[in-house]
């Protein structure tokens, strides 16, 4: 019997091109990647092949390693202040959409996040809200009570479908896998004077469209979109059969990866083959990728 081939693991080697200055970002990320002390780090495109974004690994350019653009992008995010009230559009003929999820590393105690309408929220409340807020700030609060509140518990896991209205809270880090796209329409920016996209958020808005929340203590289960799937791995040894490119996350703890240790905050990608991660005691590591061709 042929011995099963060893998946190849490769470790993300972020740079100043990966790097991501925002208005928003705190100064863990930076000190995380190397950045220059005080540097206001939003993003650091971990796994990337999109242009003027590629990452690299093992030495290579990521593509080099794939022969193919990867599926999907990786990020970790720190937000020391709150990012855009925002949706992305879904796929259409000519361009990927952009269903996301993120994984909580760490946050400020009472940080949030919001994905989705709220009950009894609808297109027009959360229209006549966002056009009011695209003005004034004094009443940004009720539009975020159009939005359904997450709070912003290390280790919990959230699926965001494309054209879900959302909104990432201060004083979180978290890594975020996607679909390869990069197109936001912002409805609300806390009159921060980038560009506003009212019409095309409303467009793009999905009302029925709902995060999938999964928290530590939940019991196992793997979060499937229409994309993406992601599948939380608990303390002990798991068998893996990758037949496309993988995201490992660890978001607490450690865990080996045949020879390899990861800790929590380190992101890896698992290339096709066998692969066996063994996650220690009082560790939690994410396992996903992207099918960019599966429809819902």
């Amino acid at each position: 019997m042929t011995a099963a081939k060893r998946a190849p693991l490769l470790r993300p080697e972020p740079g100043p091109d990966t790097l991501k200055a925002t208005r928003w970002g705190g100064e863990r990320l930076g000190r995380l990647r190397g950045a220059p002390a005080g540097a206001q780090i939003g993003e650091s495109w971990e796994l990337s092949t999109l242009a003027g974004r590629e990452s690299r690994a093992g030495g290579r350019a990521l593509d080099a390693w794939l022969g193919a653009p990867l599926p999907f992008l990786a990020k970790l995010i720190d937000t020391a202040l709150p990012l855009s009230v925002q949706v992305h559009p879904g796929d259409r003929a000519d361009a990927p959409g952009k269903e996301e999820a993120w994984m909580i590393l760490d946050a400020a105690p009472g940080a949030r996040l919001w994905a989705g309408l709220a009950p009894g929220s609808d297109r027009d409340r959360v229209a006549a809200r966002g056009r009011a807020r695209a003005r004034d700030r004094r009443h940004e609060d009720a539009l975020f009570a159009e939005l359904r509140a997450i709070d912003a518990r290390p280790g919990t896991v959230i699926l965001v479908p494309a054209g879900t209205l959302h909104a990432i809270g201060g004083g979180i880090l978290l890594a975020e896998i996607q679909q390869p796209s990069d197109c936001t329409y912002r409805l609300y920016d806390y009159q921060s004077g980038r560009e506003l996209h009212v019409d095309a958020a409303l467009d793009a808005l999905a009302v029925d469209a709902q995060a999938t929340v999964w928290s530590p203590g939940d019991p196992p289960r793997t979060l499937r979109g229409a994309h993406l799937d992601l599948t939380p791995l608990g303390p002990g040894e798991h068998a893996l059969a990758v037949a496309d490119p993988t995201l490992v996350v660890l978001l607490a703890g450690a865990a080996t990866i045949d020879d390899e240790r990861l800790v929590a905050g380190d992101l890896a990608l698992l290339l096709p083959g066998e692969a066996r991660i063994s996650v220690e005691a009082g560790g939690l590591a994410i396992v996903g990728g992207c099918d960019r061709a599966r429809a819902g």
